[in-house]
């Protein structure tokens, strides 16, 4: 069709205008409608592509599966090792930064102002809450994000500011606390569909909502310029479990259950279609054997030539990754890689290893540290059908003091797996565990503390991009500490 059209004159296609504006008018509108596409969007239109995108980009793609799986030291790289070693190129910077605000919150605010407009309360909570966990993703790994400004292109806001990352934080914890208050459980009318994260149940909303603001509480909990009452917040929700309830037990983790249909299967699967270019890294599995830990037949696959889990040291070259072999390595466990894995957003391990740290901290609302980092520990083996032995609680059993903490936050680095950036950015928090630098890395030797700004940001909103670097106090690049580190 396109070669017809091309292939005709001037003059014709000046007199096909001509006849069309006389005699094609009056039946345009009927001619180029879609009869097979909603006239207007629904919620529950937008409700699952916003959820998958989201837990995509969490769970795989580089951005999970290299910066969080790699640089948690997780994973590692057996081919095609340059990003293990820190090289970055700026496909992986900026597909996290576009595919979360293009892709992912821009369905949460069709959703919110959809609900509004409705007057369901419910889907503009929903709205809220998947909108806070994509912003504090966003801030957790650039720092310094536009927030308030954000999402404002069709009302002419091009150009955001950035916020700080204390009130990006300090913001998230109200609108989940709003959110969370403001669901509606009881009233039929407000119901939501297209949920398929939690089957449209609102309850579990509720938990999603006060469980994600624990976890941003404790990127705030030992910094003394957060703008607001940190512990006071983690008595709040852990004071009221009727008010603000939180994820009781394994079968509430928040977690979205892939199916086995096309582009509906877990990433991690469908880059193993074409791909082999992980590992599970050296750091993890030689943790795991000194602690005679049960979940290493889950987190890694012995190698077809050895009958020995063999982890890869991260940042290897290329030739050091070729003579280690293709199958004298351990891929990554096959219950993570299947079509149907669940891509984990939070899980009842994270939530009780929260509790710990709380408790430890001071925070009597939070119970016994010592209970929560047991309870902690069962969760995560329960969450993939183990049994833990009391000789493996009463072997790694909390010490007081400052190796206490570190047990704690060693321990929750072993349940993220899966979740690596979750891993990473409790490592950048607290240094704990204590990993090290590849040999080869071209970071200065510094395990990346965040992205860059993508170069869109610099080029289409240089004012300011350029005023959030000079308030960060730091350059562009994957050495800058962000708040919560420093």
């Amino acid at each position: 069709m396109k070669k017809k059209i091309y292939s005709l004159g001037i003059s014709t296609l000046l007199s096909l205008t001509i006849i069309c504006a006389t005699s094609c008018t009056s039946d345009f509108d009927t001619i180029n409608t879609n009869n097979n596409s909603a006239a207007t969007g629904t919620a529950d239109l937008f409700l699952p592509h916003g959820i998958q995108s989201a837990v995509d980009i969490y769970w795989g793609g580089s951005l999970g599966m290299d910066i969080g799986d790699g640089y948690s030291q997780h994973w590692a790289r057996i081919q095609y090792t340059d990003i293990d070693q820190y090289t970055v190129s700026s496909d992986v910077y900026t597909a996290a930064w576009q595919g979360l605000y293009v892709e992912s919150l821009a369905d949460y605010q069709r959703i919110y102002k959809i609900g509004k407009e409705s007057g369901n309360v419910n889907y503009q909570a929903v709205a809220v809450i998947l909108r806070s966990w994509a912003f504090m993703l966003l801030s957790d790994v650039y720092g310094d994000i536009p927030y308030t400004d954000a999402l404002q292109g069709l009302e002419g806001n091009l150009l955001p500011k950035y916020d700080k990352q204390k009130d990006v934080y300090a913001g998230i914890v109200a609108e989940l606390k709003s959110a969370g208050e403001t669901i509606n459980t009881s009233d039929k009318s407000m119901a939501i569909a297209g949920d398929i994260l939690f089957n449209n149940d609102l309850s579990k909303w509720k938990k999603f909502a006060n469980s994600l603001s624990l976890r941003v509480l404790s990127r705030m909990i030992d910094k003394a310029d957060a703008p607001i009452d940190v512990k006071a917040e983690i008595t709040r929700i852990l004071s009221d479990p009727v008010k603000y309830p939180v994820i009781a037990s394994v079968a509430d983790n928040i977690q979205l259950n892939y199916l086995d249909a096309t582009n509906n299967q877990n990433p991690v699967n469908v880059n193993r279609k074409t791909r082999d270019d992980h590992r599970v890294s050296a750091t993890l599995v030689n943790k795991l054997k000194d602690l005679k830990d049960a979940r290493l037949p889950i987190y890694a696959n012995k190698p077809v030539l050895r009958d020995e889990y063999t982890g890869v040291p991260n940042g290897l070259s290329s030739s050091q990754a070729g003579k280690l072999g293709l199958d004298s390595t351990s891929r990554v466990g096959s219950y993570f890689t299947g079509p149907t894995a669940p891509g984990v957003v939070m899980s009842y391990a994270e939530l009780l290893f929260l509790k710990s740290e709380f408790a430890y901290k001071g925070i009597a609302a939070a119970g016994d540290a010592a209970k929560n980092y047991s309870d902690a520990i069962t969760a995560s083996f329960a969450q993939y059908k183990l049994a833990i032995t009391p000789e493996y609680l009463s072997a790694n059993a909390l010490k007081p003091g400052a190796a206490g903490f570190t047990q704690i936050m060693e321990q929750k680095w072993i349940a993220l797996y899966g979740q690596g950036l979750e891993a990473w950015t409790e490592f950048r928090r607290t240094g704990i565990p204590d990993l090290k630098p590849p040999v080869l890395n071209t970071n200065q030797n510094v395990i990346p503390t965040r992205l860059p700004y993508p170069n869109s940001e610099e080029s289409l909103n240089y004012q300011n991009f350029s005023a959030a670097l000079t308030a960060q106090g730091g350059k562009n690049d994957m050495k800058m500490k962000l708040w919560f580190a420093k």
